[in-house]
């Protein structure tokens, strides 16, 4: 049979259509879809900490689930190392503060074109730069900004006439001894719960030598380094520790984080806590040390971007960020909201504080701990500070150089 050049058309045209139907129904038509994933996420809250963020992020990436784990802190660590070891890690998890020196070889870095350094600065304080990121990279975003204040009894502080807190360690000896306040200082751990932190902070205050950008070594043995230990060793050491002491009401000042808050009112809700600035040597030049956790992306997940764009919806949404603060748990970590609660009387404090909070790059903080926690002691028992001193710098520069 013979067709028109008209009817020739009419049939190509038809079979074009019947082609395109065919293609649409083995499904070479369709919009390609999104990969949809079961993020496996670690931390060390509770499980209702989060469910909210979660739930939010699962609305606004519908097929992706995120499953979350709580550990417990003791042995969260631990239990992180062990699992990536066997393959067998979180996709998101949890990120000490003090873990980039060991562990950033377990972690995915932010892509830029989710997360700048510029980005990250106008986000967060300093201090967040100083633990979280390295040679460019953001390898992990705050959840919150813990710092060290001063804890105070109000009760005992009005019967023995001290109207206000100490602003300075000159002030928090005279305290001591003119107006005979106890206070858990002076000791090392376990006693004073947080020793090697205040030591920390002295030692920064003081000027020491703790600056590695530049070189790898510290100088601990110096002016800066002695006048540290000798203030903090001048005190009698307590006799019980830091949280049973103070909130038993037989210890009047205490140093500790936001964190240690709930342990003293566990054992004493009716304790009257004053919450003050930690006291400094210079107060044109304050500086705190912190400890907390932000969030990072593991190094090992098949889903590295949208575990990312979970990681930076919990950290930098406001919103999802507020309601971390609202319920208590933690101080704030976004600029935006430090300077909302800059005056709360929960968070004010740290909200405050986070801004001056400086830290040096320790090479494992586990094994500085126990350093300073040496020194200490070796200190107290010597009478002594300049060996103890000499002792530290040189295990903690061998621990730069491992």
């Amino acid at each position: 049979m013979n067709f028109s050049k008209s009817q020739l058309i009419i049939l190509g045209i038809g079979a074009a259509i019947v082609l395109a139907v065919i293609l649409i129904i083995l499904g070479g038509g369709r919009r390609p879809v999104s990969e949809r994933a079961q993020l496996s996420f670690w931390g060390i809250e509770s499980s209702g900490y989060f469910s909210a963020a979660i739930e939010e992020f699962e609305k606004n990436h519908p097929g992706n689930r995120i499953v979350y784990r709580r550990i417990d802190e003791a042995i969260y660590e631990k239990e992180l190392i062990d699992a990536f070891a066997a393959g067998s890690g979180p996709d998101v998890f949890m990120f000490g503060s003090k873990w980039l020196a060991r562990h950033s070889n377990k972690v995915s870095p932010a892509p830029v074109e989710k997360m700048t350094m510029s980005r990250f600065s106008d986000l967060f304080p300093q201090i967040a730069e100083e633990d979280l990121t390295k040679d460019g990279n953001v390898y992990a975003v705050p959840l919150y900004i813990d710092t060290l204040v001063l804890y105070y009894n109000r009760d005992t502080f009005d019967r023995l006439a001290v109207p206000l807190p100490p602003r300075t360690w000159d002030d928090f000896k005279g305290v001591i001894l003119i107006k005979k306040a106890s206070a858990s200082f002076g000791g090392y751990a376990p006693l004073v719960t947080r020793a090697a932190d205040i030591m920390n902070a002295l030692l920064m205050q003081s000027g020491a030598d703790l600056d590695l950008r530049n070189k790898d070594f510290v100088r601990l043995v110096s002016a800066a380094g002695e006048r540290a230990l000798d203030f903090y060793i001048q005190f009698n050491a307590p006799s019980e520790d830091s949280i049973t002491g103070f909130s038993g009401e037989r210890i009047a000042m205490m140093l500790g984080y936001h964190s240690d808050m709930a342990l003293v009112k566990e054992k004493n809700p009716f304790l009257n806590i004053g919450v003050a600035a930690l006291p400094q040597f210079f107060s044109s030049s304050p500086v705190v040390p912190a400890r907390y956790y932000g969030i990072a992306v593991s190094d090992k997940s098949k889903y590295k971007d949208l575990s990312w764009d979970f990681a930076l919806s919990i950290a930098t949404d406001e919103a999802i960020a507020e309601s971390f603060v609202v319920n208590g748990s933690h101080p704030p970590a976004l600029r935006s909201l430090i300077q909302k609660y800059s005056d709360d009387g929960n968070f004010g404090v740290f909200s405050r504080q986070a801004l001056i909070a400086r830290s040096w790059f320790e090479p494992d903080d586990r094994e500085v701990v126990t350093i300073l926690n040496d020194m200490i002691r070796s200190a107290i028992s010597s009478r002594v500070s300049r060996p103890a001193l000499q002792t530290a710098e040189e295990r903690i520069n061998r621990l730069i150089t491992k």
